[in-house]
């Protein structure tokens, strides 16, 4: 008996030390494993690239990359720098007709090459270097004009940062890619600076407009658009003036005393503001209302101007609803909504346009009245 008792207990004594022996070989085993990498001094990586190679590689940039070695900005971005650059995906060039780089061969080479430099900053501009909440703040680009940069951070009694940052109109869908000589951004749409030519000129080179620019001259409003303004224009298709009853023979035939030129034309207009369509975002997220209301020159038509991302697309459209008052039960003369961001935010000297596919005023609608009518 005692014999047998001996016996058991050998055999548990020796199973402990075998589980001893197991245990102390796997701490030893994770003391070994757990290397204090993080005490050393970290090392740069190699593998970052300089600014050109960086969108040569990468499959999003590669008609952005056609366009830099159209115009022989590559070796460029590929210098000491530092740069910022902002560039557009290859579904923003798609936008505007560009699909494949020999598109680039129907462009003007000098016109091209001002409209990739000012994409380019002369300068490393991270998201947080840009001031929190602010509304087209300027900087200087390698073309040597000014972009401007809204930056949308934190809604009132939010704990987490929105942080929607726009440049020029165009939205920042990839931020702070760190570049060995630089940093880039990646925008959802190209931006459309027209450098030196005011609204007016802009206006007078598009036939698409050609019915607009004669009913604003009819109605003495056209000279003002040469001057500095600023002015925000939603510019009507001659097509979108057909359908309210605006034509080239309506205006032939119009006598202006008639009718209300500030409404029928003036409704067009923003005075005294330059707005891109994204700023109605990035003020929706300071102030919780990205809305903008105001009369027109008449002081009794009233416009309810607003911006956003709308279901079922999310894609940035605008809305402008006229009204024929400012009062609740006022009539509502026009509703419209436009969502096709490649025909917005052209950026002029004095202001900024936008295309517009609907009209929002009939002469009809326009006619004065006499004192006892109103």
């Amino acid at each position: 008996m005692n014999r047998t008792n001996n016996c058991e207990i050998k055999y548990k004594m020796s199973q402990m030390k075998c589980l001893g022996c197991f245990f102390v070989c796997l701490f030893i085993s994770i003391l070994q494993s757990c290397k204090h990498d993080n005490l050393t001094m970290p090392v740069p990586n190699e593998n970052i690239r300089p600014a050109a190679d960086f969108i040569h590689n990468n499959y999003e940039m590669r008609l952005f990359d056609a366009a830099l070695q159209k115009t022989g900005m590559t070796a460029e971005l590929n210098g000491e720098g530092p740069f910022t650059v902002l560039v557009p995906n290859d579904l923003a060039f798609n936008e505007i007709g560009i699909f494949r780089p020999t598109d680039f061969d129907k462009m003007n080479k000098d016109s091209l090459r001002r409209i990739i430099a000012y994409h380019i900053l002369p300068r490393r501009l991270y998201l947080r270097d840009i001031p929190s909440n602010s509304v087209d703040f300027r900087y200087a680009t390698r073309e040597g004009s000014e972009l401007y940069a809204s930056l949308g951070s934190l809604m009132p009694g939010a704990t987490a940062p929105t942080n929607a940052l726009f440049f020029s109109g165009a939205k920042a869908i990839r931020k702070d890619v760190v570049l060995s000589n630089g940093v880039l951004h990646v925008l959802n749409k190209l931006m459309k600076p027209q450098f030196e030519k005011n609204i007016q000129e802009w206006l007078s080179d598009k036939k698409e407009y050609m019915v607009f620019v004669a009913g604003l001259k009819k109605f003495g409003l056209w000279d003002q658009l040469a001057k500095k303004g600023p002015f925000t224009v939603f510019a009507p298709t001659n097509e979108a003036l057909e359908k309210r009853g605006v034509t080239m023979s309506f205006l032939e035939g119009a006598n202006p005393e008639q009718y209300i030129g500030e409404v029928l034309f003036g409704a067009y207009i923003m005075y005294d503001k330059h707005f891109f369509i994204s700023d109605s975002q990035v003020f929706n997220i300071i102030n919780s209302n990205g809305s903008y209301k105001y009369h027109l020159k008449d002081k009794v038509h009233y416009m309810e101007y607003f911006a956003d991302e709308a279901y079922p697309t999310w894609k940035l459209s605008y809305n402008m609803r006229l009204r024929s008052n400012d009062m609740f039960n006022s009539i509502i003369l026009a509703d419209i909504t436009y969502s096709v961001a490649a025909r917005m935010d052209y950026l002029c000297s004095n202001g900024v346009v936008h295309d517009l596919d609907k009209g929002l005023v009939s002469p009809d609608q326009a006619i004065k009245k006499e004192e006892n009518e109103k």
